[in-house]
């Protein structure tokens, strides 16, 4: 039998590769950083995939905000086998399976539809999370900020109002938006949650806090 060359050898080399570096990385715990930058990502635009071996994490951000989206490959990049890549108007990379992964979708999205996991979050979310959170879907509102938790309930964003208060001394309000609720942080509370948010933002993304 002739031996294999080609193109054919290399792909079957490369998913050898790939298959081995994502055994490797299902068995590496992630960091208290990593773990509030995927909790924190999930409160905004990230998302957790089905694969044929569980859930993969996935970041999708417009280009405008690829730095952004480079810095959290890097903060992930052990779990990660390709480097970020353009897709249409959006920037993106996605993570191997791993079990935290799984454990995490199991209460974000217990029905199937994301929700904000009270519970794991007053454990969990500290001002990190909460930062990147506000670089995911948080805007300037005049000399206030809203986060656009529209796909949460009224009862969700009722618990994250009630949660904010009770951990970090923030008080917001419920905000409506074409007949959808977000939150809106209250003027006196725009102070310390800019001294609790600001040391965790990116350069590039200080423009979602107010002047």
């Amino acid at each position: 039998m002739k031996p294999l060359h080609g193109k054919g050898n290399t792909e079957g080399r490369k998913f050898v590769v790939e298959t081995h570096f994502a055994k490797n990385a299902r068995t590496i715990s992630l960091t208290s950083y990593q773990r509030q930058l995927v909790i924190g990502s999930l409160l905004g635009d990230g998302t957790l995939m089905p694969t044929t071996a569980g859930f993969c994490f996935r970041v999708h951000h417009g280009i405008h905000q690829s730095v952004y989206v480079d810095w959290k490959f890097k903060a992930l990049e052990q779990y990660v086998r390709s480097a970020p890549r353009i897709c249409g108007n959006g920037y993106y990379f996605r993570t191997v399976t791993h079990p935290e992964f799984s454990n995490l979708r199991e209460l974000f999205y217990p029905k199937g539809l994301k929700t904000a996991p009270l519970r794991l979050l007053e454990e969990h979310l500290n001002e990190l999370g909460l930062a990147i959170w506000i670089m995911d879907d948080g805007a300037s509102d005049g000399k206030q900020l809203r986060i656009n938790s529209q796909s949460f309930s009224v009862m969700e964003n009722e618990g994250l109002i009630g949660l904010l208060r009770a951990k970090f001394a923030l008080d917001a309000n419920l905000n409506t938006d074409k007949r959808r609720t977000r939150l809106r942080f209250t003027a006196a509370s725009m102070n310390r949650l800019l001294s609790l948010v600001r040391p965790h933002f990116l350069p590039s993304m200080l423009y979602k806090l107010p002047p």
